[in-house]
């Protein structure tokens, strides 16, 4: 599957899923919204501050994540990078088109490395206001 493939089903999977979003808490990450998958790896991936309006996955197929801003974090995606290559992270690739950006991140943590995509939409509800995570490990 080409890339553009793979990024268009990615961020349209996570905008539906944004539109049919539920509410929900989760104590233990400090984010307020949806709860995260009880195996999710909070430590070794930092999501930025705001409300998970979507959470699903698991540790054999990867998690989906997103994650409303704060108002006035004009910068979303730049500071979910930054929050990620503080942590390790590794910047591989970005890539951005007709106004949609995704940016690709690698670790080695915990003996397992992890992938992180980190996209935004201005086509999403909240607007561009939102970060879509994607995380898989090998």
């Amino acid at each position: 599957m080409s890339r553009l493939v793979r990024f268009t089903v990615v961020l349209l999977t996570c905008t539906l899923a944004l539109v049919i979003g539920a509410c929900g808490s989760d104590e233990d990450s400090g984010l307020k919204g949806v709860a995260l998958p009880s195996d999710f790896p909070s430590d070794q991936v930092p999501l930025i501050d705001g409300t998970v309006l979507t959470a699903s996955g698991n540790a054999t197929k990867g998690w989906s994540v997103t994650v409303q801003a704060p108002a006035g974090d004009s910068g979303v995606l730049d500071t979910a990078v930054k929050k990620l290559t503080d942590a390790g992270y590794t910047e591989s690739q970005r890539t951005s088109q007709n106004g949609q950006s995704v940016v690709v991140l690698t670790a080695d943590k915990a003996g397992k490395t992890y992938w992180v995509s980190a996209g935004v939409t201005p086509a999403a509800a909240s607007g561009g206001s939102s970060v879509f995570y994607t995380i898989t490990t090998s």
